[in-house]
């Protein structure tokens, strides 16, 4: 009877989840007992059972309600010697992939466009390939999207690669990481996961923030973390925000992120903006005269991706019809993906704001409610709300993880401060011209 049921629920299951996550955590189980309308499943470890119980427990009792035909709960016990099966061709895929993939070559410290609100970063993270005893460890670069942290890293990464053993220089995402981590523990590997990850001279990680709410891959992470800077080696991470602005991971960790060379990028000045339209465009040998340039440099290069996208789009009209690269061909092109208000994204709203107010980023997103950062906050949720696309949840969460109701808030003030205070009519007045509006 319980082979029958467990046969049954895993039919339905095997339609209902990604091929990954079911053949991950749903496969390996094993039924061990069917009684009083409750399925006993084996799993192979503790780990195991717990990720099961957090992520997939309800969608395991409905399975078995269902192939039962009644109510049935489901109980998650450990068996150690059980066998989790691994497909003989993926059996090498199965084992902790080396740490230390090569980057993208075309990232290098030479192809980076340096300006004021990179700087710090460029600096630091060039230091640590051109100095060995420039120790910032860890270096924290964090910023928006498409501003260049994820070319600092790779550029990092690429530049020691190539002076000391490969194994020896570790560059990775952290959803790599943790994908790594899991593999290992599914194999009863994670002693050689450890070695292989604390035998390395410098640990590159990007996008960290991928690790809020995995408790298991955060401690684990620890681990790797205090074991590298205990023994005086290299850390660099990137993160889309700052150390204690990163909701969903542990104190612990923050702090430690907290506690070397913190380094923000933030968008692109007017004069780096321009640059970077020249030097991307002759890149990909586009002659671009200085209406185009100024045009691209106020519409479309609130980050990198966001002018590399324009670049491609405009590359492609230009070839398939011929015409020169001029303005009306230009607007042609790229009219139809005009960025709402005269280019305007997020990430340049909170820009301008910052520059406006003379904030950095981790002042206008930070928990402080005094009036010099509360009231920019709040103008930056009012122009962001004014001049994107983007839903009321992401403009808060962009703004150091606030929730709806507090946008929402935002904006009532805002609006009933503009009715009475001349000076901020005026502040909205001057952002909305640096936005092009």
């Amino acid at each position: 009877m319980r082979d029958t049921i467990w046969r049954a629920a895993q039919e339905r299951l095997r339609g209902e989840l990604p091929e990954k996550d079911y053949e991950t955590w749903i496969a390996p189980l094993r039924a061990a007992a069917w009684s009083d309308r409750t399925l006993t499943l084996e799993t192979p470890s503790g780990f195991f059972r717990d990720w099961l119980r957090g992520r997939f427990l309800g969608v395991l009792e409905d399975a078995a309600t269902e192939a039962s035909g009644s109510p049935a709960s489901v109980v998650l016990v450990v068996n150690r010697a059980l066998d989790v099966p691994v497909r003989a061709p993926a059996r090498s895929a199965a084992r902790t992939p080396k740490p230390a993939e090569p980057p993208p070559s075309r990232y290098t410290f030479e192809s980076f466009v340096v300006g004021a609100s990179n700087r710090v970063a460029y600096e630091a993270t060039a230091a640590i390939v051109s100095d060995s005893s420039a120790r910032f460890s860890p270096l924290f670069v964090y910023g928006g999207v498409g501003l260049g942290k994820t070319h600092l890293l790779c550029a990092v990464a690429h530049a020691l690669s190539a002076d000391r053993q490969r194994s020896a220089v570790a560059w990775l995402t952290a959803e790599n990481f943790v994908n790594a981590m899991i593999k290992a523990l599914r194999a009863d590997h994670m002693e050689r996961f450890r070695e292989r990850f604390r035998k390395i001279e410098t640990l590159v990680v990007d996008d960290i923030q991928f690790l809020a709410d995995k408790r298991r891959s955060q401690e684990e992470f620890i681990h790797t973390f205090n074991a590298l800077h205990d023994g005086r080696k290299q850390i660099v991470i990137a993160s889309d925000r700052a150390p204690h602005d990163m909701p969903g991971i542990e104190e612990t960790l923050r702090n430690r992120f907290a506690s070397g060379l913190l380094a923000d990028i933030q968008p692109p000045d007017a004069e780096l903006r321009v640059t970077l339209v020249e030097r991307k465009a002759r890149s990909r040998n586009l002659r671009l005269d200085g209406t185009v340039i100024s045009y691209l440099a106020d519409g479309w290069c609130s980050n990198v991706r966001e002018l590399e996208g324009a670049l491609t789009r405009l590359e492609a009209f230009a070839k398939f019809s011929g015409e020169p690269v001029e303005l009306p061909l230009v607007r042609e092109a790229l009219g139809a993906n005009m960025p709402r208000a005269g280019g305007a994204s997020l990430e340049r709203v909170i820009a301008e704001v910052c520059q406006y107010f003379a904030l950095t980023r981790s002042e206008l997103v930070s928990p402080r409610r005094t009036k010099r950062v509360a009231v920019p906050r709040q103008l930056a949720m009012y122009l962001c709300r004014q001049h994107t696309d983007a839903p009321l949840n992401r403009i808060g969460k962009e703004l150091g993880g606030r929730d709806h109701s507090t946008v929402v808030h935002a904006l009532g003030a805002i609006e009933q401060r503009l009715a009475r205070d001349a000076a901020l009519r005026q502040a909205v007045c001057d952002v909305q011209a640096r936005l092009g509006s």
